[in-house]
């Protein structure tokens, strides 16, 4: 049942987490220092943020990549991250996870939680804007409107700007 998701961390999302958290981790410590065409600024975005933690406490990847952020003054001057999930029982949790961190004063800028459904809007929005430099566990079948045509689109932008970057 979908409303059960969060209730204990199954051992595949532990992976998921920490595989994500550590690449995140990793990640973040090369593209912070080199992002002047962005005006120091990188992004994680996560669509389907869930409520931070599951009900047996254990943290889920919106916290644990806020944690690894935090701990790097670099990444956490910089980091702009974007949370959404449809449920606003999730949204307000995750809101209030997030405000109870420690080491949440770190980040520069606040999180952005938003609610409501991902759809065509949002993949019209990302095409439309300019990224910064972004980490983001997509998985495309989750997603109305998310091609990987769409993705290829964004990777292909962003090595443009790279290479007149080098």
């Amino acid at each position: 049942m979908p409303g059960e998701f969060f209730a204990e961390r199954a051992d595949q999302s532990e992976v998921k987490a920490l595989i994500v958290s550590q690449y995140f981790d990793i990640w973040s410590k090369i593209i912070a220092p080199n992002t002047m065409l962005s005006d120091g600024k990188l992004a994680y975005i996560d669509l389907f943020a869930g409520p931070g933690r599951y009900e047996d406490g254990s943290a889920s990847t919106p916290l644990m990549v806020l944690e690894k952020a935090v701990a790097n003054p670099k990444v956490s001057a910089g980091l702009v991250s974007i949370f959404n999930d449809k449920d606003s029982n999730h949204t307000r949790t995750l809101r209030a996870e997030i405000d109870a961190m420690a080491g949440r004063s770190n980040l520069k800028h606040d999180p952005q939680i938003n609610e409501g459904e991902v759809g065509f809007s949002v993949a019209d929005y990302f095409e439309s804007v300019r990224l910064i430099p972004t980490f983001s566990f997509i998985d495309p079948f989750g997603y109305k409107g998310l091609s990987w045509a769409l993705v290829r689109e964004r990777d292909q932008r962003l090595g443009e700007r790279l290479r007149l970057f080098l």
